[in-house]
């Protein structure tokens, strides 16, 4: 059965992609492929050793993307200094700023590690939304500067599924995301039947992952067929990256979602 035509009106599709890596490329690539709109989450240098993109490659990615800052160096802040907690927000944004040529409306707070001090922080440091790695959810929160997400673009076991949810919290509006992960056989079959879910909804289907990550676990065809699937089922018009999200939700400021549709 289609969904309700109503509902759909009320949907949205967005995917997000953390650290910076250069196969973010790739997945830019992919995304293209299949008309969609992505954010990438970008920190100016990894201190845990990993690749990040350079300059010139980080403006090719923003000419048809949503850029938005990972930290300075990718440190968690939760175990920081207010000082070096400011450092890390204030600088990464200012310097992926710099090499963009524009505002970075949004941040991602590394490992999902933050304290109440550090999303008053990044509110100071003039984001206007951030994204957690909350999982399980269809919708954008009520927050802007706790967005959740719906599912991240790997493999987990239904074990770790149920210990994120135990341990999130909003246990009634993630219970039937949950079963809805948990009752699917594959990561494609688990995307697939949690998309239906949030467009029968009416709700928020938001996809996170990262490239290095789909690298070593050799996911490229996995995700590339998913995006086939959703472009088949999500409307044009449905089709935001994280700002419009939030936008869409009315939880940030500025203007009513944009749709960016490559």
């Amino acid at each position: 059965m289609p969904p309700d035509p109503s509902a759909v009106r009320r949907f949205v599709f967005t995917t997000s992609w953390d650290d910076g890596h250069p196969l973010d490329l790739r997945i830019a690539e992919l995304l293209a492929r299949h008309g969609f709109a992505g954010t990438f989450y970008i920190p100016v240098s990894n201190r845990e050793g990993l690749e990040v993109l350079g300059d010139s490659a980080l403006r090719t990615l923003a000419a048809s993307h949503e850029i938005g800052s990972h930290t300075a160096t990718h440190r968690y802040l939760a175990g920081l200094s207010q000082s070096q907690a400011w450092q890390e927000i204030e600088s990464g944004k200012r310097r992926i700023e710099d090499a963009i040529g524009r505002s970075t409306p949004g941040f991602c707070y590394p490992g999902g590690h933050f304290s109440d001090r550090d999303v008053a922080l990044v509110r100071d440091a003039g984001f206007v939304y951030a994204r957690t790695v909350d999982n399980l959810c269809i919708d954008a929160g009520d927050d802007p500067f706790r967005m959740p997400t719906t599912i991240q673009f790997y493999e987990h076991s239904r074990s770790v599924l149920a210990r994120n949810f135990a341990s999130r919290g909003h246990w009634p509006a993630r219970a039937a995301v949950l079963a809805t992960a948990i009752g699917a056989h594959g990561l494609i079959a688990r995307l697939v039947a949690l998309l239906k879910l949030a467009l029968a909804r009416g709700r928020v289907f938001h996809l996170w992952g990262h490239s290095w990550e789909i690298e070593a676990f050799g996911g490229w065809k996995n995700l590339d067929e998913f995006l086939r699937i959703a472009a088949d089922l999500v409307p044009a018009a449905c089709r935001v990256d994280n700002h419009g999200v939030a936008r869409f939700a009315g939880l940030a400021r500025s203007s009513p979602a944009s749709v960016v549709v490559r």
